[in-house]
């Protein structure tokens, strides 16, 4: 994946080349004005995807802790959570329309079944926790399929899939570790988290700023 110093060095070349280009006049001042709109472009949409993406760790980490420690805010927080699936589809709707509610749709899912994983790991149902756990990874796995279909040249499945399996075993490990008393583990846990999604959210905007 590129780095946001590579992406920002290689828009700001573009600018100098096109400052420097022997073409003047109307024309030449056009080119370089879609080309800056078009770099303000992408850098909005890293940044949002880089929000929309720390929304979703850090609202699903404030429901790991509302469910497992029983907090009176927990509905509310949930709530929150799930906006996040409806933000993402926003985002992704101007380039794929009805694939984005799909999208949405497969986000949603991989919200609500973390949920329920919490709520079975509470209860000590291992059977709940097993079958809401082999959901999780097959709705990550059908997530992974349809970003690739949606975007086969920049989002592959041989990337996508084995990205959202280590994004839902961090966030195991995260609850598994708040749920043991391991809080030094579990900040551990999170901080990989944290770092996996911005790597997530700069694999979705870079595939969108080049041609699919």
């Amino acid at each position: 994946m590129k780095s946001t110093f590579r992406t920002v060095a290689i828009a700001l070349l573009t600018g100098f080349v096109t400052f420097g280009s022997t073409t003047n006049g109307p024309l030449a001042a056009g080119s370089h004005n879609r080309q800056l709109r078009n770099r303000t472009s992408a850098l909005e949409n890293h940044d949002l995807w880089r929000k929309l993406w720390e929304d979703h760790i850090t609202w699903t980490r404030v429901v790991i802790i509302g469910v497992l420690d029983n907090l009176p805010g927990v509905s509310a927080y949930e709530a929150r959570l799930l906006q996040n699936y409806e933000d993402m589809e926003d985002a992704l709707q101007p380039y794929y329309g009805d694939g984005a509610e799909e999208f949405g749709d497969l986000i949603k899912d991989h919200l609500l079944i973390a949920v329920d994983i919490l709520t079975a790991a509470k209860a000590g149902n291992t059977n709940a926790l097993n079958e809401a756990v082999a959901r999780w990874y097959e709705n990550a796995q059908d997530i992974a399929k349809l970003m690739a279909k949606l975007n086969p040249k920049n989002w592959p499945l041989s990337e996508g899939a084995p990205m959202w399996r280590e994004h839902l075993d961090a966030t195991l490990d995260e609850a598994v570790k708040h749920l043991g008393g391991d809080f030094a583990g579990e900040v551990a846990a999170y901080d990989k988290v944290h770092s996996m999604a911005l790597e997530m959210a700069d694999f979705i905007s870079d595939g969108l700023k080049r041609p699919h």
